[in-house]
C-alpha cells in the first residue's frame, strides 16, 4: 500500500513536472513565433515603403524628362529663328562694309588695289541710304528676336550713318567734289567699326560654345 502510494505521488510529480515543462516550451515557441511574424509585417511595410518611394522618384523623373524636353524643343525653335535672323542682318552688314571699303578707294587714295565703287559686285546697294532702309526693314520684322544689345548698335549704326546719307547726297549734287568727299572718309571709318560691333553682337547672341572654354 505504501509503495502505491509511493508511486502514485511520483507519478503526480512528475505530471506536474512534465506539465510546467510543457508549458515553458509552449511560452517560447509562442513568443518566438510571435517575433518572426512581427518580423515578417515588418519587412512587408518596409518594402511597401521603399516601393512607394520608388514609383514616386521613377513619376518624378519622368517629369521632369517631359519638361526638359518642351525646354529644348522651344529653346531650338528660338535659335533657329535667331539663326534666320542673324543671316539675314549678316548679309546686308557685310554688303554695307563692302561697300564702305569701296566708297573709301573712290573718295580716297588707297592705292590700286584697293577696291573702289567702280568695281563694287552687281546687286550691292550703292548708296548708304539703301543699306540703312534695308537693315531697319529687317529691324522691324525681326525685333522680338534681337537682344537690347543689338538693337542699341544697330540704332547707333543708323543714327551714324544718317550724316553720310546726307554727306553722300551733297556729293552727288556737287558733281563729285574731292574735298567733300573726302569729308565722308571718317564716316565710313566709323560706319565700318560699327558694323563689325553689330556683327559681333549678333553672333554672341547666338549662344554658341565658345572655344576658350
Amino acid at each position: 500500500m505504501d509503495l502505491i502510494l509511493i508511486g502514485l505521488q511520483v507519478s503526480i510529480l512528475l505530471c506536474v513536472g512534465c506539465i510546467f515543462l510543457f508549458r515553458k516550451y509552449l511560452f517560447s515557441y509562442s513568443t518566438e513565433k510571435g517575433k518572426n511574424l512581427a518580423t515578417k509585417e515588418d519587412v512587408e511595410e518596409i518594402t511597401r515603403k521603399v516601393e512607394e518611394v520608388k514609383s514616386g522618384y521613377v513619376a518624378e523623373i519622368e517629369r521632369l524628362k517631359v519638361d526638359l524636353s518642351v525646354l529644348s524643343r522651344k529653346h531650338n525653335i528660338l535659335l533657329d529663328e535667331k539663326v534666320r535672323v542673324f543671316k539675314k542682318l549678316q548679309k546686308r552688314l557685310v554688303e554695307f562694309k563692302k561697300y564702305c571699303e569701296a566708297a573709301l578707294g573712290s573718295y580716297d587714295q588707297r592705292g590700286e588695289f584697293h577696291p573702289h565703287l567702280g568695281v563694287l559686285p552687281k546687286g550691292i546697294d550703292k548708296a548708304s541710304l539703301q543699306h540703312i532702309t534695308a537693315l531697319h526693314e529687317i529691324e522691324q520684322e525681326d525685333f522680338i528676336f534681337l537682344s537690347k544689345k543689338s538693337r542699341s548698335l544697330l540704332s547707333k549704326l543708323r543714327d551714324n550713318c544718317s550724316m553720310m546719307c546726307s554727306m553722300e547726297m551733297a556729293i552727288s549734287s556737287e558733281n563729285n567734289d574731292s574735298e567733300m568727299a573726302r569729308s565722308t572718309i571718317p564716316a565710313y571709318e566709323s560706319a565700318m567699326r560699327n558694323i563689325d560691333s553689330c556683327l559681333q553682337s549678333l553672333y554672341e547672341e547666338l549662344e554658341f560654345p565658345s572655344s576658350d572654354k
